[in-house]
């Protein structure tokens, strides 16, 4: 009879366990908006100090270039003689929940450490955006570092846009849930899951919504601060906008572009740049920068990629399926061409509950053929695998969804690429790279 009791509440215990965790899940991605971890979430980032890192990599796709390639890039053979060398300039663009400016940090860090420049300028520079028909509006912060090596002959300019202040306002009009008046009469549990609720999924509506063109002029104005000026000529701080106009940013095309973005922040992007190379040929007034983005290359490191999800609803582009018609150099409809390539390399860790890889028909189904888009999947584990107790393997979908700004292998990626000579030591050992061939031409 002892024995018996004993069974039935050890039965009891590891259903009452399971049950928890199943529930606990959605609290833990919370942690993407802030909310505490809880003892939950210790439980699934137990440390394995005495055994091997056996997370797994899986690169599929086209070669890349890193950040590395392009600050070791000399003047163009076309550039003028005496013409300044090519600025490697990266932009960062968050996604769901809230952030304020400096979210950034350590993946700017993690980068300027893997390409050895250990000196930033002290005063980093931050303008409060707006546009040249409508400079009252605030459209965001972009905050901007510098990164040098040791002699000054390497830097890294990099931009961080924090537009959540756009929807900030109209999201507080869901505050009353979260208040006592309300909060209290749930569960613990579903109210911490009402709070990320609160928190995340009205950032993909508003983006659907009234907000989509703000946001979209919030990256189209740090692109055009991007290729308009300086480092030295940018505005230390203030609200300003760019006028791309008054500034003839065709004449800086020769720097380096690199997007990082963040789940929702991979189709703002996306979505940002086919407007722009859209908008540029059509206006007569941009003819020289539209014949300049038809032969610059653009590459997107998407974190957490959410495209495919993203997608869901939504039109699909004027063009498809006609990539290879038109971004071959003598394809029958090359004219068309908007950019000379759009590099997409899309991350995402299989225990991430909110990202996706990128089937290779995604590109000619769903995207514009005109920006050219070429692709590879990084499938890796960002979050160590755990065993809960003989219940099974997890992992914790929280660290899944946010940590592949310090994970080695993610900024070995970003910083040196695939498919050369100086790929990333750590990326050579841990990951596996499978090429694809395009079909040809």
């Amino acid at each position: 009879m002892g024995r018996e009791m004993h069974d039935m509440k050890k039965n009891v215990f590891m259903f009452t366990f399971r049950c928890l965790v199943i529930l606990l899940l959605p609290v833990l991605l919370a942690g993407c908006a802030g909310i505490a971890k809880g003892v939950a979430q210790a439980v699934l980032e137990k440390k394995e100090t005495s055994k091997a890192d056996t997370r797994q990599c899986y690169v599929r796709g086209r070669p890349f270039e890193g950040l590395e390639t392009f600050l070791g890039e000399e003047e163009n053979d076309t550039s003028e003689l005496g013409a300044k060398r090519p600025d490697l300039k990266v932009l960062m663009v968050h996604g769901m929940g809230s952030h304020q400016p400096g979210y950034s940090a350590r993946m700017a860090e993690n980068l300027a450490r893997a390409l050895s420049l250990n000196r930033v300028q002290e005063q980093y520079k931050e303008l409060t955006l707006s546009r040249p028909h409508d400079p009252e509006r605030e459209l965001g912060n972009l905050r901007i570092s510098r990164f040098l090596n040791d002699d000054g002959t390497r830097s890294m300019i990099f931009y961080e846009l924090t537009w959540y202040s756009i929807i900030e306002r109209e999201k507080q009009s869901l505050s009353f849930d979260n208040s006592e008046e309300y909060a209290f009469r749930r569960a613990t549990v579903n109210r911490m899951l009402k709070e990320f609720v609160n928190d995340t999924v009205p950032d993909v509506l508003m983006y659907n919504g009234t907000s989509q063109e703000k946001i979209q002029s919030a990256v189209a104005q740090s692109l055009c601060w991007m290729m308009a000026r300086e480092w030295e000529d940018l505005p230390g701080t203030g609200a300003d906008y760019c006028d791309p106009l008054r500034e003839n940013v065709h004449k800086n095309l020769d720097d380096r572009f690199v997007f990082i973005t963040h789940s929702l922040g991979s189709r703002i992007v996306v979505d940002t740049m086919q407007y722009l190379a859209t908008l540029a040929q059509s206006d007569p007034r941009m003819s020289a920068c539209a014949d300049a983005l038809k032969h610059k290359k653009f590459t997107v490191f998407m974190l957490s990629n959410q495209l495919p999800l993203l997608q869901l609803g939504r039109p699909v582009p004027e063009i498809t399926g006609q990539i290879a018609a038109i971004c071959s150099p003598t394809g029958p409809r090359s004219a068309e061409r908007l950019l000379g390539e759009l590099k997409l390399v899309a991350f995402s860790d299989p225990n991430d509950l909110f990202s996706y890889p990128l089937p290779p028909r995604f590109l000619d189904e769903y995207l514009d053929s005109r920006i050219c888009p070429t692709l590879t999947n990084v499938i890796l584990n960002v979050a160590p695998v755990n065993d809960l107790f003989g219940l099974g393997d997890m992992a914790n979908p929280m660290s899944a969804h946010i940590s592949y700004d310090n994970d080695s292998r993610v900024i070995g990626l970003i910083a040196r690429g695939i498919g050369s000579p100086d790929t990333d030591p750590k990326v050579k050992e841990c990951c596996t790279w499978i090429e694809t061939v395009p079909e040809k031409q």
